[in-house]
């Protein structure tokens, strides 16, 4: 089978794909092949520069806000157990 063949054979894979969870990995192994990958999240997807820098925006507003825990708190969750 030739690369174009390879490919045609591909694409209509990908159109029939109806599970999310399915896609999100395609889309997640594109970004490794297109080398856009700047990090990983806790449980291993990659995460190129603009997702990367709204999850740091979306922190800071979390902190600005009020709204996160710190190692104290944690510590004093643990302690009560």
């Amino acid at each position: 089978m030739n690369i174009a063949a390879k490919k045609i054979e591909l694409i209509d894979w990908l159109l029939h794909i109806n599970d999310e969870g399915k896609l999100k990995k395609i889309i997640a192994l594109k970004s490794v092949l297109d080398k856009e990958v700047v990090t990983h999240t806790i449980s291993g997807y990659p995460v190129d520069k603009e997702e990367y820098i709204n999850m740091v925006k979306e922190a800071d507003e979390r902190i600005s806000s009020g709204k996160y825990t710190t190692i104290e708190d944690l510590e004093k969750e643990i302690e009560k157990w």
